[in-house]
């Protein structure tokens, strides 16, 4: 393998700040989809919390609005899509819970 060759390997190998955000991106959606109950852990658990899912749920949208001016619309609607996604299975997981605790108040 020559000197360039070699280079242009690691050129590949290293992500770029969008990419790198993404993937970020995917981590915090994945703990987010963990924490509505709906994805099993990496010891094959089942959890929910309310709170971690608000929070992360939270994250992303702030990582959206990061990403909007530094992203092509394509992305952007793709990652909106996904925590529209969320934001409808977090109101499925605990609507009813809020709901009651209103009531009750």
């Amino acid at each position: 393998m020559t000197d360039e060759e070699e280079r242009d390997d690691q050129e590949k190998k290293t992500l770029t700040a969008q990419e790198t955000s993404l993937f970020v991106f995917g981590l915090v959606e994945q703990k987010a989809w963990i924490s509505l109950g709906l994805v099993k852990d990496g010891d094959g658990e089942f959890h929910k919390s309310q709170n971690d899912a608000r929070l992360l749920i939270d994250i992303l949208s702030k990582m959206i609005e990061a990403f909007e001016p530094h992203m092509e619309e394509k992305i952007i609607n793709e990652v909106r899509s996904q925590l529209t996604t969320l934001q409808l299975n977090f109101v499925n997981q605990f609507g009813k819970k809020e709901e009651q605790s209103k009531g009750t108040a």
